[in-house]
């Protein structure tokens, strides 16, 4: 088992450089590629693969297909390799918010980083031979349970059952960048970012390792139980350590920034506390009360030691049933139904040039909001937060559009076509698009 606490008496976290290991089988087969210390202070999922490394190197080689896991920020991981739970989380800017197409600013040690290990992922990929999947590796400031955030599409959302962890749903509009959405975007492969909890906590590497054995063992890289490293099976592992949250699935409902400082976190907010919009105190911000914007579940309330403005401050979730899942993945099939959108959607009209995209009127916005469109197997990529509105609000902006619904349904379906297509796109328009793994499945030779 893994030790977090003394890291140093396992291998020096950076020792080695980019590439932790790489095993390879005489037969073809998936590929599994773990990424850890995308975040300077985070160690755990370095831990995690070493303890992995040496498993399959000492009792249990793979079958089949490959596995390789890197490093993440070299240059953040540096600064101690004695403790590296005391390192800066990034040293200017958040490697995990830099994964996109329009940089801005002066380039940073952490671009460098990016760069590198965005080319070591595309090395890796056109060496694969079947299909590819990503785990990045995280741990929480706060004494989170471990949790799998996923980019919703239906392949990721079925590979991320398997780990008995709470699925999130959604963060990926709020976090432009991520390492796990860049990766699907351009790779065409199931790519999950893994919080094994907190950064301090023993467990969490542990928590990690189980993660590492689950997707081994459901890409067919080892036979069930084939690992003899640990004292019982992965899937306890990780289904304890998420308590009562195993298996349930939430959806983001809104991202708090830190906006100034002193940002000085309450510490009776904890994770998944059920909190009340401007209601419940989240922290203290420029010497004022920062309270909740939207009711709901407390998500990664933000407890790092070095605080900068433009982080995260806390998240909002909400509790996603079965139910509506199962009616999501249906919808989410039709294409006719998406075809039809435009037609029953008041303000809604297909994107020109964009087969998978829809246009929203941002006052039809402010009332469908982005739960029904994730309903709908859509991912916002252009909108405004809208935190929850009083219901008394809220019902009268529904009676104030109610007509103009009606009549934009009827005259959509008395007319065989529609003009939606050439209406001009405006900058304040929301632009929803279809989950790219619904679109377009990933095939092995997509990598090459």
């Amino acid at each position: 088992m893994t030790e977090l606490a003394s890291p140093a008496a396992q291998d020096p976290v950076t020792k080695n450089g980019r590439v932790i290991c790489h095993h390879v089988a005489e037969a073809a087969g998936p590929t599994l590629i773990a990424v850890g210390g995308l975040h300077g202070n985070e160690p755990a999922g370095i831990l995690a693969s070493l303890a992995i490394d040496r498993c399959l190197r000492e009792t249990t080689p793979l079958a089949t297909g490959s596995f390789v896991a890197l490093r993440g920020n070299l240059a953040a991981l540096a600064f101690d390799h004695e403790q590296p739970i005391n390192n800066p989380r990034y040293v200017q800017r958040d490697l995990n918010r830099l994964f996109h197409h329009d940089d801005q600013g002066h380039r940073t040690p952490d671009h460098d980083e990016r760069d590198a290990l965005r080319d070591a992922i595309d090395a890796v990929a056109r060496e694969s031979r079947g299909e590819i999947v990503l785990l990045d590796l995280h741990t929480t400031s706060s004494d989170s349970p471990p949790f799998i955030a996923v980019e919703d599409s239906i392949p990721a959302r079925r590979f991320a059952e398997r780990f008995a962890l709470p699925l999130i749903l959604g963060i990926e509009e709020d976090l432009r960048g991520l390492l796990m959405d860049d990766t699907t975007e351009r790779l065409r492969c199931i790519a999950l970012t893994v919080e094994g909890g907190c950064h301090n906590s023993p467990l969490a590497a542990h928590t990690l390792e189980a993660v590492l054995l689950i997707a081994l063992e459901a890409l067919g890289l080892i036979s069930p139980d084939a690992c003899t490293c640990r004292d019982e099976r992965p899937i306890e592992t990780t289904r304890r350590a998420a308590g009562s949250h195993a298996h349930r699935v939430y959806d983001i409902r809104h991202r708090e920034p830190v906006r100034a400082l002193p940002y000085i976190p309450d510490t009776d907010a904890e994770p998944f506390d059920r909190v009340r919009a401007h209601k419940t105190r989240i922290a203290r911000q420029a010497e004022a009360d920062l309270f909740a914007a939207e009711s709901g579940l407390l998500f990664m309330p933000n407890r790092q030691r070095d605080i900068r403005v433009g982080d995260d401050a806390y998240f909002v979730v909400r509790r996603v049933g079965r139910t509506w899942l199962r009616i999501s993945a249906g919808l989410r099939a039709s294409e006719r139904l998406h075809h039809m959108l435009p037609k029953i959607l008041p303000g809604v009209r297909h994107r020109p040039g964009h087969a998978h995209d829809l246009l929203v009127d941002p006052q039809i916005a402010a009332i469908l909001r982005r739960e029904l469109f994730h309903v709908l197997g859509y991912r916002l990529v252009r909108f405004e937060a809208t935190p929850g509105l009083p219901r008394l609000v809220r019902a009268a902006r529904a009676a104030r559009f109610s007509l103009h619904a009606l009549t934009r349904i009827a005259a959509n379906l008395l007319r065989r076509g529609s003009t939606d297509d050439a209406q001009h796109e405006s900058d304040e328009d929301w632009i929803v698009r279809r989950h790219v793994l619904d679109t377009e499945p990933a095939t092995a030779d997509q990598h090459t």
